[in-house]
């Protein structure tokens, strides 16, 4: 369109996404030698999970039991079995030494009295591993990363732009576009090497810890692209998320509160996770505290909101002060003091434990294309181990930057395919045309209701094709999408629309492969098929695009320490059970 100012930029490599795994990829890729350009979506440092991550970075093993291989092996269990064993093994002989050089470039972790880094206990770990800073350690992971991106000449960093295509050549990548929200103009990156930090789709339902604009971009625009996915019908639900008071429904609540001795009750004041995990209690898998939440709401045992409670009263109030202050503010602020009161909680969207499918260097079936963080699949399995996102992302990241940068400098960057840049400024600028339609805030709210209702905890048969079924409606109605301004210049309904041409792609696609896997393990829970099937499903589900159309199949769990069928894995907490009354305790009560 002749309206619409299109620039171009060269570089060696373009990282796509600004927190902690794109900025990790975009420092490696500077200190190798190539000229790197990193693009956020909001302001840098500010944009994707990270800053706002609280739990903790796990891999430090301080316990004389504890080693890589432990952690290898919770990792695995966790995952349900499906996780890429070559790159758990490469996160966690790797994690100790990322976070230890993130504290030479200043980043700061709570110590003990002696000096040594202080440790906590999460979910499914054998002994704590995971350092903290407070419960703001994503935070001051990224005061360190932004510092050493700001350093590096070689890094250029631009705000507020909202990538839409990757560019391929003869099914190498050429480059990428995106649209810069500040001027409303086209930017098309001619590059060799694109690194997809852009983090998962948390935003696909109405109630979610991820950040605003987490729709699963980089996933839509990688599949697009021809790139493998993997295990995409997994994605985390959280055990403790506000359910209320109104004004922090939907704020995470740390998995800190329950590692360092908050409990789960029912509406009976009974410590429920006795009677489901009577070892690891509270500190169970993520996946499995989730359904037994579930369960306990789902057969009358939930609060007047729809939860449970978390408390942490019996803790002594300078170490809630200390250790969980930012949960501690959140309360304040609606009205809720945790040092004297218990929280109203539900399990909430989280992390996408799947997507782009990476190999140990972090390349994905695109050459030239890369993948690090939330945005790509394979190490975390059908469930991610809390504090494992924050070491996964650092040792990705950097294996991204060092890989991608080293194939920059011996390849000769394929020459854009200007019919696919011009299909793209089509796509991009049809809803400014149409005079009449649909709002994007319909369609949206659409999906949202949807995936709510389907996508949630348990899902179905029935409930998945009625998933399908509106995202098909859905998206025969999105070329009709009209706007009220014409403009791409921070025009919100632009937005929407853009990341609702995202949101069916990946919706879809999580739909049809939970419909594809005819079991319930980690985070998938299937209500008409309740059960794990070990005989059938030990392998992982892959996506591609062929012909235009989703295409699913099933390949062997990569191995490399542990056969799959040796791995013993819980079984689920079923709804309709007859209910064995746990541990009966109060708030006050200090003696567990």
């Amino acid at each position: 369109m002749s309206n619409i100012n299109i620039k171009r930029i060269k570089t060696d490599v373009l990282v796509i996404g600004a927190g902690g795994a794109g900025t990790r990829a975009a420092i490696a890729a500077a200190q190798s030698g190539a000229k790197t350009v990193i693009t956020s979506k909001d302001l840098f440092g500010h944009s994707g999970c990270t800053p706002v991550a609280k739990g903790g970075y796990a891999g430090m093993q301080g316990h004389p039991g504890d080693s890589w291989k432990v952690h290898f092996e919770d990792t695995v269990r966790g995952g349900g079995a499906l996780n890429n064993q070559e790159l758990v093994e490469i996160l966690t002989k790797n994690a100790r030494n990322r976070l230890l050089e993130l504290e030479e470039w200043g980043a700061a972790f709570d110590r003990n009295p002696d000096g040594t880094i202080y440790l906590r206990k999460f979910g499914g770990h054998s002994y704590p591993r995971s350092a903290i800073s407070g419960d703001v350690t994503g935070r001051e992971m990224m005061w360190a990363l932004k510092r050493k991106c700001w350093e590096n000449e070689l890094i250029q960093i631009i705000d507020e732009i909202y990538m839409t295509k990757l560019l391929v050549t003869d099914g190498r990548i050429a480059g990428a576009i995106g649209v810069e929200l500040s001027t409303g103009s086209i930017i098309v990156f001619e590059c060799p090497v694109v690194i997809l930090a852009s983090g998962g789709s948390g935003r696909l339902w109405p109630i979610t810890f991820a950040t605003k604009g987490k729709c699963g971009d980089g996933i839509r625009m990688a599949f697009e692209a021809g790139a493998e996915l993997v295990d995409m019908e997994f994605f985390q639900i959280h055990p403790t998320g506000w359910k209320w008071p109104p004004a922090v429904i939907g704020r995470v609540i740390s998995e800190g509160a329950r590692a360092d001795g908050g409990i789960l009750l029912n509406k009976n004041l009974e410590r429920f996770m006795w009677k489901y995990d009577p070892e690891r209690l509270e500190l169970a898998c993520r996946d499995y505290v989730s359904r037994c939440i579930y369960k306990e709401v789902k057969e009358g045992r939930g609060t007047e909101h729809g939860g449970v409670w978390l408390s942490v009263v019996h803790l002594p109030k300078s170490h809630i002060e200390r250790r969980i202050a930012a949960v501690m503010e959140t309360g304040l602020v609606a009205g809720v003091d945790i040092r004297t009161q218990a929280i109203e909680i539900f399990p909430e969207h989280h992390y996408q434990n799947g997507g782009v499918k990476i190999d140990k260097y972090a390349r994905t079936t695109i050459e030239g294309l890369y993948a690090a963080g939330e945005v790509a699949g394979g190490v975390h399995g059908g469930n991610r181990l809390g504090t494992n996102s924050l070491s996964d992302l650092l040792v990705f990241g950097k294996i991204a930057g060092e890989d991608g940068a080293q194939y920059a400098k011996n390849i000769e960057p394929p020459k854009i395919d200007e019919h696919q840049v011009d299909e793209e400024i089509e796509i991009i600028s049809r809803p400014l045309k149409n005079d009449a339609g649909v709002t994007p805030y319909a369609l949206s709210k659409k999906l949202h209701d949807v995936m709510w209702e389907e996508m949630h905890i348990e899902r179905s048969g029935s409930g998945l094709k009625r998933c399908l079924n509106v995202i098909a409606e859905v998206t025969e109605n999105l070329p009709k999408v009209t706007l009220p301004e014409k403009t791409l210049v921070y025009n919100d309904a632009w937005v929407t629309a853009m990341e609702v041409r995202t949101r069916i792609v990946v919706g879809e696609i999580m739909a049809r492969a939970s419909l594809f896997r005819t079991e319930s393990r980690s985070a998938l829970f299937r209500s008409d098929y309740p059960q794990i099937n070990r005989k059938e499903w030990d392998k992982n589900i892959m996506v591609k695009k062929e012909n235009g159309k989703i295409k699913l199949e099933t390949r062997p769990v990569v191995v490399t320490l542990w056969p799959v069928e040796q791995i013993d894995l819980p079984l689920f907490p079923v709804p309709g059970k007859e209910h064995v009354p746990g541990a009966r305790v109060t708030c006050e009560c200090e003696d567990y």
